[in-house]
């Protein structure tokens, strides 16, 4: 791509898909913000004076935590990319060449008659992608503000992939908008926690994935009897069943849940995911009682620590026939069965974990002195049914409850 003060020279290729014509090309993000805004308006014609008409409703605004998100990736990754394409609309009124039939063409822009701002602005329109130019943008200006002069230029040689549609129709616009974010299936959190499996460098997610496929395979070997771990085949890893078992805690909410006791939100994860261990020394909050444990390369603890607190509560919580609320199917259906039972008890863990440091201690029997003062605690009603809903209120309530009575 070639530029000179007045215009900028896109070499692309021309595609056809069914009736529908664009070209498709590379623009460096410094030469993109002289071209685009981020607005909700769109330019849907010219009156007869050649001023822009405009549609206030095409675009929806950037949504301000995804692009932060997206800046965050960009910095703290260094392979961060965008290889699939942002589409951008071409009024032909900026455009300083005649657009022929051949394969390969270019597309020059008269930056003389772009207007980013004022009463009537005139500029290129992205009707899809606008949250990753966004992201770009606010990168830039970060590092700017921060002096790293060399990484801000970086940001700016950053080529997005563009489909430029040459003066599309609002209501095209807004139908491919509409299409190609409608359309693709969510992953699956289980899949994307899983996938951390595979890559090589440390982070706190692939550290929390082990530790949940640990968990869920682990047996204690009784006098040459073995009996499941509280974690055995309970977690439901990629969203899948175990045959013949129950498994009520899926494993993007066990991950999740761990991640915010190393990390100081999910958000923050994302951050922490690309820093080396030891950069998560300090700079915690009172839930992340396992950032310690993992910035000393100690995630034998933090397995350690699950796997004998929930022993502790299997063994503390015992229904009138003598098994445990904890285990699934042998006892009437509670709280600690679902998923609120083990964020409740989470929530216990993060009170407890300061003691444990203090004393050094993390072993069965600690947990269950501390755990033995909530044994009466009503888990099922007069009509032995649950006594907390399986909700978000349920697991404030059974979490305020296990709490006062601990403390």
């Amino acid at each position: 791509m070639s530029n000179s003060h007045l215009e900028i020279d896109i070499p692309c290729r021309r595609v056809v898909q069914n009736n529908v014509e664009f070209l498709l090309g590379t623009v460096k993000a410094s030469q993109l913000m002289k071209l685009v805004s981020v607005t909700s308006r769109a330019i849907t014609g010219f009156d007869e004076k050649g001023e822009p008409l405009y549609n206030d409703f095409i675009q929806r605004k950037p949504n301000a935590g995804r692009v932060t998100s997206i800046k965050d990736y960009l910095i703290y990754d260094e392979e961060a990319c965008f290889p699939n394409n942002i589409l951008v609309s071409v009024p032909s009124a900026v455009i300083n060449n005649e657009i022929g039939n051949d394969e390969e063409t270019n597309l020059v822009i008269s930056l003389d008659k772009i207007v980013l701002k004022g009463k009537s602005p005139l500029y290129l329109q992205i009707f899809d992608g606008q949250h990753r130019f966004r992201g770009v943008q606010v990168a830039i200006e970060e590092l700017e503000k921060l002096g790293d002069y060399e990484r801000a230029k970086r940001f700016g040689d950053f080529e997005f992939v563009i489909s430029f549609f040459i003066d599309a129709e609002p209501e095209f616009q807004a139908m491919m908008f509409s299409i190609i974010n409608r359309t693709p299936v969510k992953v699956a959190q289980d899949l994307v926690y899983d996938l951390f499996g595979l890559t090589k460098e440390d982070s706190p997610q692939k550290t929390c994935l082990a530790v949940a496929l640990q968990l869920n395979g682990t047996r204690f070997l009784n006098d040459n009897k073995e009996t499941p771990g509280p974690f055995y085949k309970r977690i439901r890893l990629l969203a899948k069943k175990e045959k013949e078992f129950d498994s009520p805690i899926s494993q993007s909410m066990f991950i999740k849940t761990i991640l915010t006791l190393i990390s100081t939100s999910l958000r923050a994860s994302e951050v922490d995911r690309v820093l080396p261990r030891k950069a998560l020394e300090g700079g915690g909050n009172e839930r992340t009682v396992f950032r310690k444990y993992y910035s000393e390369e100690k995630d034998n603890l933090i397995y350690k620590t699950l796997l004998n607190y929930f022993a502790a509560v299997r063994e503390v919580f015992v229904y009138t026939n003598g098994r445990s609320y904890w285990d699934v199917g042998v006892t009437p259906i509670n709280a600690f069965q679902k998923t609120v039972g083990f964020l409740a008890l989470i929530d216990l863990l993060v009170a407890i974990m300061p003691f444990a440091e203090q004393s050094k201690n993390i072993s069965i029997l600690f947990f269950k002195n501390y755990l033995e003062k909530a044994q009466g605690i009503n888990l099922l009603n007069q009509q032995g049914e649950s006594s907390y809903p399986f909700s978000s209120r349920g697991r404030t309530m059974l979490s305020q409850d296990l709490l006062s009575m601990v403390f």
